[in-house]
């Protein structure tokens, strides 16, 4: 059996991450092939997802996983940056060395990239990506694919891709809705539920006026306050910090560490609203075909929410509550969005890249 190996940001409780381990893992089994990830918490990674895992920050682990594999896939995220740790670049591009070291096909797949601020850092990207062993650089959006055209990727080798999660289906809908009992108690149906999906960026504290928003739609629409945290437990705190700051504090819900990312995305469908900073939040909404409002904090949101034809409603430097509440009260009023030609067309793009990987495997 074949294996691919995937490196990336898993084993840290992201649920956008580790919806690329479920949903990869699903795929390759449909096709008899086997996936590996190197992951912070390789026994978890295991038990959750029925893959192997290697632990990520042992060199001796890292050689082992490449060895076991027939291709390398770097992705998803947005792993070549050095806004967020200039660390995390030498990390992901140094994988991809070792594996062209070892003679092993490497694929980019399903990522962003950017912003590189140091020249340095674009010169080795650009470098590493441009030999020969690596057979695939597919950017998950228009701003990432221009992005590394701009530092000098070979463009022979690049494609628009998508998200892989746009492939990511739901559980059964008995599943969702038992997740939905177990965590808003006393849920009733046709109850309003507002989905939260919000986390800290750049030590700039907006909780206060999450809390504003949040105590608003209460108000003007008896609505519940559902938080989903997708990074925990960074998201889940400052959630909680929302939540004891609201006047309807009885009128919240936070989603608790025991679900696969597909329940999540599931139980993010009975939302009337999802309201979102997190950028796999708002995949995650449009993918069930919930009104989406996003915040935006990074270029990758933008990028996203262009490609849905959206746009921000306000950035976490300058949150508008006025804004976000109109937003509300529009789709309040207008709840038949409908999302699916796009997210079909995204599933679509995901697929020729999955296609154009399995063809590299077989090769």
């Amino acid at each position: 059996m074949k294996s691919v190996l995937i490196s990336g940001y898993y084993g840290f409780n992201n649920t956008g991450d580790e919806a690329m381990i479920e949903t990869f893992s699903q795929e390759l089994a449909k096709k008899n092939y086997k996936l590996i990830v190197l992951s912070s918490n390789p026994d978890r990674t295991k038990e959750l997802y029925n893959v192997d895992a290697y632990d990520r920050y042992k060199i001796g682990e890292i050689i082992k996983a490449i060895k076991a594999s027939d291709i390398l896939v770097s992705g998803g995220g947005t792993l070549f940056q050095d806004i967020t740790s200039r660390k995390s670049i030498w990390y992901y591009l140094g994988i991809i060395k070792i594996a062209q070291l070892m003679h092993k096909k490497v694929c980019v797949a399903y990522q962003g990239m950017g912003p590189i601020n140091t020249k340095m850092y674009r010169r080795m990207t650009k470098n590493i990506l441009n030999k020969k062993s690596v057979k695939l650089v597919a950017m998950r959006d228009k701003h990432a694919y221009d992005y590394a055209k701009d530092i000098g990727i070979d463009e022979n080798k690049m494609m628009l891709s998508s998200d892989m999660i746009f492939m990511m289906k739901p559980p059964a809908p008995e599943r969702c809705m038992k997740i939905i009992r177990d965590n808003v108690h006393g849920y009733k149906e046709g109850e309003v539920l507002v989905g939260f999906s919000i986390r800290e960026w750049r030590d700039k504290d907006r909780t206060d006026l999450f809390a504003e928003i949040a105590d608003q739609i209460v108000e003007k629409y008896n609505a519940r306050i559902v938080f989903f945290p997708f990074h925990k437990p960074k998201d889940a705190e400052i959630s909680k910090i929302v939540m004891h700051k609201m006047k309807h504090e009885e009128s919240t819900v936070l989603m608790p560490n025991r679900y696969l990312p597909s329940e999540i995305l599931g139980a993010m469908g009975y939302m009337n609203v999802n309201i979102g900073v997190r950028l796999h939040a708002l995949v995650f909404s449009t993918l069930m075909n919930v009104p989406t409002i996003g915040i935006s904090y990074e270029p990758k949101v933008d990028g996203f929410l262009e490609m849905m034809n959206m746009t921000p409603v306000c950035t976490y430097e300058n949150i508008s509550v006025k804004k976000v509440i109109e937003n509300v009260d529009y789709y309040m009023k207008n709840q038949n969005v409908d999302y699916s030609d796009k997210t079909k067309e995204f599933a679509k793009m995901g697929q020729k890249t999955l296609d154009k990987l399995i063809e590299e495997l077989e090769k």
